[in-house]
């Protein structure tokens, strides 16, 4: 039994703490005794646990990440298709705590860490593969989104080279050269092959890729745009430049190739390593590739192009599942395992010795005023829209039109809830929508990818219309006889008649520029229209009835969440972009309050208060529109998604795939 590891004794810790990480340290025994074998399930081959310093468990299934020295930023995944809202996780390596939790509009499909900035090709809601997709660029420390661009088609992997980024576009194969500031494209794409590509990097004064479908590696001078050819065999996968050679994973073969950057011919013989390697990642003077199938990880010497010692257990053997991603972090790597829920990280020192044990805990920790708050709310139903919790189940919220409208992203399904009886009363067969309104005789529901909104017949619970608007249909808003809809793809508004289900009219609300925003949101009231355009920092007042913009609004932040207003003021919330909530003054266009809230997901107006869903404190708070303070706070027990206000009720949809009723006391 000796060498086996152990995980770390995991502290009790109160139920409201959804994001624990359970880190699990290789044990002192193995540290002591030295490279320790273990027999692998079904062969007689030879695997040790040396040189793994942290096995984590994370809530859900990692897929992509890319690590700094003082943190990891993990992509959370799944294989349903369309392709649903999965968020990016920020975990602090000093701490262990998970810090953010941010929602991109879709699934990462590959992560990258450039400078001060993390760098995410994302599949949009909806999507089913082969796009549309987004490449959006966060600040490393805080996760603020600082830009993003839309892309027709799936983009993949993304590498820096000087005053240029590169990203691969996968299917057609074709090569991307982008602003790194503006991520505006610099020059025509270049086409690379019909089939797919895999991997991207950057080396020896050339781009490399590889071409899994052609069973080609492809050097690319990206000066003159030239393309030469090395045809490889089998199904090359991923690709680094490391100690003066072209290394390539070939996963149909279980093999490692490596190649002359000047010749592309093959140096030395294949490494063998079976399995199905997919992805590979330089650390010290090593290369270590990730084997989901085996559940092992392979140390490369670069400079003997020999594996040194046995594979490294980082996970059990999985088969079929999601290829391990490996991300290099100085003189380790960290491999993620979709199946087992977990990541390793893996020292390229095999001396290293091991850290004492540890256990991650969540950042959903009260913040520091908020034991002088008082309750103001309490929850008096939890209704369950699933028959077991999902993490991250839950998804648009809307309350009217004789119900309380819950999507369970999960289960692909919109649940009518009854507030007579806090049940769900019927379930809908929809796909994930980004937003959803209810009003004058319908339900109504955005989506993205396809530009359309469906609309459903509360009568029947059925969808009696698929509605074409602009690119990229976002927030919802319902007025009397007509039905607004934000564009962020315009950025504009676009009105539906009711009555005809049609298009009316479409009003554009900022220049292009200010387009394809994280979501943009709309309310009307009084006679008047406001649109949140968060790429441009600011919302604007449109006249419905001379359909012009008619007053502009700078904000000292992105709005990416919601808009609610009354007599008071507008209020706006930062979602993703901006810990903040802030009131704006419609008369002098002025900001009159700003609230500090983390993550702020729901925004609602109702019984003289605002309420505020935080997503990263898992509190509902209460804000007195008067003052512009903060008057009360509910700590909810699980993670807010969104929140509506209707039939006396606060109602807010969870992470657990839950929706809470609560009833306001003050």
């Amino acid at each position: 039994m000796n060498g086996v590891t152990t995980p770390s004794a995991t502290a009790r810790e109160p139920t409201r703490h959804r994001f624990r990480l359970a880190i699990v340290l290789a044990s002192v025994v193995a540290a002591t005794v030295g490279s320790v074998l273990l027999a692998t399930h079904h062969s007689g081959e030879n695997v040790t646990t040396r040189g793994v310093t942290a096995t984590l468990s994370v809530p859900g299934h990692p897929r992509w990440l890319a690590a700094g020295r003082d943190a990891l930023w993990l992509a959370l995944s799944d294989t349903r298709r369309p392709v649903r809202d999965r968020p990016l996780l920020r975990l602090d390596l000093a701490s262990g705590t998970v810090e953010r939790r941010i929602l991109l509009g879709g699934q990462a499909t590959y992560l990258a860490h450039v400078g001060k900035r993390l760098l995410a090709s994302v599949e949009h809601v909806g999507g089913s593969g082969s796009g549309p997709s987004l490449i959006v660029a966060l600040d490393w420390r805080s996760g603020r989104v600082l830009l993003r661009r839309q892309f027709p088609t799936s983009v993949g992997p993304l590498a820096e080279s000087g005053k240029n980024l590169w990203a691969l576009q996968v299917r057609p194969a074709t090569l991307l050269q982008l602003d790194p500031l503006t991520l505006v494209p610099k020059a025509p794409p270049l086409p690379l092959s019909r089939g797919r590509t895999a991997g991207l990097a950057v080396g020896g004064g050339y781009l490399w890729a590889t071409a899994s479908d052609a069973a080609d590696v492809l050097r690319i001078d990206p000066v003159t745009r030239s393309i030469r050819r090395a045809h490889v065999g089998g199904s090359p996968v991923g690709i680094a430049v490391a100690s003066g050679s072209v290394w390539f994973v070939d996963r149909d073969r279980g093999a490692i190739g490596r190649l002359d950057p000047r010749t592309l011919q093959p140096r030395g013989k294949p490494v063998r390593v079976g399995g199905e390697p997919a992805w590979l990642a330089r650390a010290g003077r090593y290369l270590f590739v990730g084997d989901a199938v085996q559940g092992t990880a392979t140390r490369i010497d670069l400079r003997s192009g020999k594996p040194a010692g046995p594979p490294i257990r980082v996970a059990p053997p999985a088969k079929p599942a999601p290829a391990f991603a490996v991300a290099p972090a100085g003189n380790s790597v960290w491999v993620s395992s979709f199946a087992s829920s977990t990541l390793a990280r893996i020292s390229a020192t095999s001396t290293a010795a091991q850290p004492r044990a540890i256990t991650a805990t969540s950042s959903h920790t009260a913040r520091s005023n908020a034991g002088a708050l008082p309750r103001g709310a309490k929850v008096i139903a939890r209704i369950a829209l699933t028959r077991t919790p999902v993490d991250f189940g839950g998804g648009a919220l809307t309350a009217g039109d004789g119900a309380v409208w819950a999507m369970s992203n999960s289960e692909s399904t919109l649940m009518r809830i009854d507030p007579t009886r806090n049940a769900v009363a019927a379930r809908i067969k929809v796909p994930a929508p980004e937003a959803a309104a209810a009003g004058d005789g319908a339900v109504w529901l955005s989506y993205p990818s396809e530009d359309t909104v469906s609309r459903i017949d509360p009568v029947t619970n059925r969808v009696t219309a698929t509605i074409h608007v602009g690119p990229q249909p976002s927030g919802i808003a319902v007025a009397p006889d007509a039905v607004w809809v934000a564009n962020a793809g315009g950025p504009s508004v676009s009105r539906i008649d009711p009555a005809t289900n049609r298009v009316v009219t479409t009003i554009r609300v900022g220049p292009p520029l200010a387009c394809c925003a994280e979501h943009m949101s709309l309310i009307a009231v009084h006679r008047a229209l406001w649109v949140a355009v968060p790429n441009a920092n600011g919302l604007v007042r449109v006249d419905p009835a001379t359909r012009k913009v008619v007053a502009t609004v700078k904000l000292p932040y992105a709005p990416c969440a919601f808009l609610v207003a009354d007599e008071s003021g507008v209020w706006s919330a930062g979602g993703g972009c901006a810990d903040a909530v802030g009131r704006i003054d419609p008369r002098t266009r002025a900001l009159t309050s700003r609230l500090y809230e983390p993550h702020p997901v729901g925004l609602g107006l109702a019984f003289g208060s605002v309420w505020v869903a935080d997503l990263d404190s898992a509190d509902v708070d209460q804000i007195d529109p008067r003052t512009g303070r903060l008057a009360a706070r509910l700590r909810v027990g699980g993670t807010p998604v969104r929140l509506a206000v209707g039939f006396g009720s606060i109602w807010v949809n969870d992470d657990r795939g839950r929706v809470l009723r609560i009833q306001p006391q003050r």
